[in-house]
């Protein structure tokens, strides 16, 4: 009976020896097969060891705190469009914008050259002799002006009809003060934003009625301390009926 008992843990022994004889074996195979096969950790350190790094750009903005800013209330949330319009500026102004024709900053045009501008234009509102406002040389830019601008609204303004009633002159003594003058073809324009080349202006001018609109290039000089118009083009127009 003791012999069995005997011989039964003998063979338990054995086989808890085995056991851990086999278990060992693997082991030492595992680390064996991982110390030729490099870890993901092993592989980044290396490539992060190896790399050639930049200088870091402008850290101080990266840990900056930028809860806040100033004259932004602590209680909005920031964001970019929070910040810009919380940013003032006294040199720099906003403009307005008319569609088709440009921004309305009228800030490089000088008091004389506004106030010639405003004669001259008024005078083209009127269909009147502008001959006065031109430089001398260049009086035929004018009368391509005139030619080109009969050509496109003579329908629009009957400028036949009113070129015919203009022939019937009155006489001296016919005239008066009582003489009512004819409403103008356009009721109001609007200065754009000059473009300077040298000492030229280029100053875009828009023509408003009920009939039509107007835009010109009108190029300006300033001889002999005053200024003058060297050219005028027609830059575009519509006829509010559709027709261009």
């Amino acid at each position: 009976m003791n012999n069995k008992i005997l011989s039964v843990f003998g063979g338990f022994v054995a086989l808890c020896v085995f056991s851990l004889l086999f278990s060992c074996s693997n082991s030492a195979q595992e680390n064996s097969v991982d110390s030729d096969t490099p870890t993901l950790r092993y592989t980044a350190e290396s490539l992060y060891k190896s790399t050639v790094w930049t200088e870091e750009v402008e850290p101080d903005r990266l840990t900056a705190n930028v809860s806040s800013a100033n004259g932004i209330s602590s209680r909005i949330t920031l964001s970019p469009l929070v910040v810009l319009a919380g940013k003032t500026s006294d040199s720099e102004r906003l403009y307005p914008v008319l569609g088709g024709f440009g921004s309305l900053d009228t800030s490089l045009i000088s008091p004389a050259l506004r106030e010639m501008l405003t004669l001259f234009s008024d005078s083209i509102s009127k269909n009147k002799d502008a001959d006065s406002f031109m430089v001398q040389e260049c009086v035929y830019s004018l009368a391509l002006f005139y030619n080109d601008f009969n050509k496109i609204f003579s329908d629009c303004f009957e400028l036949d009809k009113k070129a015919k009633t203009d022939s019937e002159k009155k006489s001296d003594f016919e005239k008066s003060e009582k003489d009512v003058e004819e409403p103008p073809l356009f009721d109001s324009f609007v200065f754009g934003q000059p473009f300077l080349d040298g000492l030229y202006y280029e100053v875009p001018v828009k023509f408003f009625s009920k009939k039509a609109t107007l835009t010109l290039c009108v190029f300006c000089v300033e001889k002999s301390g005053s200024w003058k118009v060297d050219q005028v083009q027609i830059a575009d127009w519509e006829i509010l009926d559709g027709k261009k």
